[in-house]
């Protein structure tokens, strides 16, 4: 038996060619991020493997979470009313791994509000064997308006950015955003997989620290850092590192702490998750249901009313799920120097500590006959 790599969300979409083709697909993602990068001190990947080269009975698995509201808009905005506005403007800009698009009726008034964390390459992938599959998705899910002429060219070829997934306001099937991919997420693993060492020898363990000099990520986001510091932690305590089945980006919460609805509703009544299996969620929709009595810029959020698709994105938590397998046994090599900066002669890495950390869950191991 081989280990293989399962749909994100646990979703139904693919045929079993489709499967065989996902599992392929992902396995090169992996295969590629295993391999050193050409450049200075970038550094040998010694601790990261593909689980598809088989997995240890006593792998483990950490779940990594962050907020979903972009943090570069936030940095960049005066208060939340300007970092709303702009994070509701262009999916270019949420870039957590998580996006969102704001339907309004004709007098501006909010009917839904959409948030995804599903792959593009999954939904190329799928419209190359099944293309009448995605067509029914996007009617469900986006809109039944949706024509095929809409998402696929006159040859035939799937369009990421089309008419109905191109923006924050006509709706949003799948991230579109540059950086918003499950091979970019494998990648940034892979990256901080390398432990590093100050000029002094001691052990870098912060999360900003680590991004800077090893450069997997971007540092002004809630998600390249925090993913980044968790895959380290696992392997400066001596495990060979990699991300769980199946690599994906799910939500790992939605908070409903400061909300208020009209009549004392709860928030699960305009709240749910559309995609996915539980603890694999990949979509979720904001929807006043028919004959409620009220509408969502009634419903208010720590005081404010809804205005904005960012208020909700407040509230949202993304995540990604570490794997740590042969605990302890791996032989942990700080590498010195941040691109250029190398370990003074002499110098000697601080002993690391071993063991899982106590919130690490025991790994499912998935195999096909």
């Amino acid at each position: 038996m081989a280990t293989f790599f399962s749909p994100p969300g646990g979703l139904t979409d693919l045929n079993e060619v489709a499967l065989d083709d996902w599992d392929k697909e992902v396995r090169s993602y992996f295969e590629s991020s295993t391999q050193t990068p050409i450049a200075t001190f970038a550094g040998p990947r010694n601790q990261f493997f593909n689980p598809a080269d088989g997995i240890e009975d006593d792998a483990v698995t950490q779940p990594v979470g962050w907020a979903a509201f972009p943090l570069p808009i936030t940095t960049a905005s005066a208060s939340d009313e300007e970092r709303w506005v702009i994070g509701d403007e262009s999916r270019s800009g949420q870039v957590e791994y998580c996006e969102w698009s704001v339907d309004r009726a004709e007098d501006g008034t909010i009917v839904r509000i959409t948030f995804t964390c599903e792959d593009r390459e999954y939904f190329h992938l799928l419209a190359r064997h099944q293309p009448e599959t995605v067509l029914d998705l996007y009617r469900e899910h986006v809109s039944p308006q949706v024509e095929r002429r809409d998402i696929f060219d006159a040859a035939g070829r799937y369009l990421t950015q089309n008419r109905w997934n191109a923006n924050s306001s006509t709706g949003a099937m799948h991230m579109i955003a540059a950086p918003n991919t499950i091979g970019a997420a494998i990648e940034l693993a892979a990256g901080a997989s390398v432990v590093r060492a100050r000029p002094d020898g001691s052990v870098m363990t912060g999360a900003q620290e680590l991004i800077r000099c090893g450069a997997y990520g971007v540092p002004n986001r809630h998600s390249d850092p925090t993913i980044g510091e968790a895959i380290n932690d696992l392997a400066r305590a001596g495990h060979t590192v990699s991300l769980a089945d199946p690599p994906e980006l799910s939500f790992e919460s939605i908070s409903f702490t400061g909300w208020s609805l009209p009549g004392g509703a709860s928030p699960e009544t305009v709240w749910r998750f559309t995609r996915g299996v539980e603890g694999h969620h990949v979509r979720g929709v904001l929807e006043v249901p028919e004959g409620a009595g009220f509408g969502i810029g009634d419903i208010e959020i720590d005081g404010q009313p809804i205005r904005f698709g960012g208020q909700v994105a407040d509230k949202i938590r993304i995540k990604v799920v570490g794997l740590a397998h042969r605990l302890g046994q791996a032989v942990v090599r700080p590498l010195g120097g941040c691109f250029g900066a190398p370990l003074p002669s002499g110098a000697q890495p601080e002993s690391l500590g071993a063991g899982p950390p106590a919130a690490m869950g025991r790994a499912a191991i998935h195999t096909r006959i």
